[in-house]
Formats: C-alpha cells, sequence, structure tokens
C-alpha cells in the first residue's frame, strides 16, 4: 500500500506500510526500467541506527483505480541489476553536475 504525498523539500514521499501495521516513509530515488517491467527505487527517510540509508527496490504496478501500487521485488538478480543500473544513473547524474560546474 502506498500514500503518494511530497517532503518538505518538494520530492514524491511513499507511505509502506507492512503487514504488521508499521509505516515507513520513503523517497524516489529513481524510476527503472527492466525486463518490460517499472521498478521504483525507494530510499528510506530515516536512516539505520548505524546512519545508514535503506533501499528497497519495488516493482510498480497500477490498481485497478488507476493508482500506484509498489511490490517488494524478491528476485535477488532483479534487485541487484535495478540497483546497479540506479548507481549507474546517480554516478552519470554526479559527471554530469561536475560538468556543469566547469
Amino acid at each position: 500500500m502506498s500514500d503518494p504525498r511530497m517532503t518538505d523539500s518538494g520530492e514524491p514521499l511513499v507511505e509502506l506500510t507492512a503487514p504488521d501495521g508499521t509505516v515507513f516513509h520513503f523517497r524516489y530515488g529513481a524510476m527503472i526500467p527492466y525486463a518490460g517491467e517499472e521498478y521504483a527505487v525507494l530510499l528510506e527517510m530515516e536512516d539505520t541506527p548505524e546512519g545508514e540509508e535503506q533501499i528497497l527496490v519495488t516493482r510498480v504496478e497500477k490498481t485497478e483505480d488507476g493508482n500506484l501500487s509498489f511490490v517488494v521485488a524478491e528476485e535477488e538478480d532483479v534487485i541487484q541489476t535495478v540497483f546497479d543500473k540506479y548507481v549507474a544513473l546517480t554516478v552519470e547524474h554526479g559527471l554530469d553536475g561536475l560538468a556543469d560546474a566547469e
């Protein structure tokens, strides 16, 4: 389940509710197409106690009423490939920013 909103900085916010009722807050990292599906890389808003940012790979599906549903990817090969594409995209955007700064 999700509840799209906006963060204070204007980024889309996704709230996911676990089966036990725990609500997690994520922001979009990127949409990544892979194997004919759309995947959203979601970045958890609250860092872990160790200060690490949690990343969740989800398959994006439309519900019957037209809303988006985020289904947690469970296949290790899919998760790794989508994550690798996300990292490459992040590095590419970072390098673009360096070129703009020259």
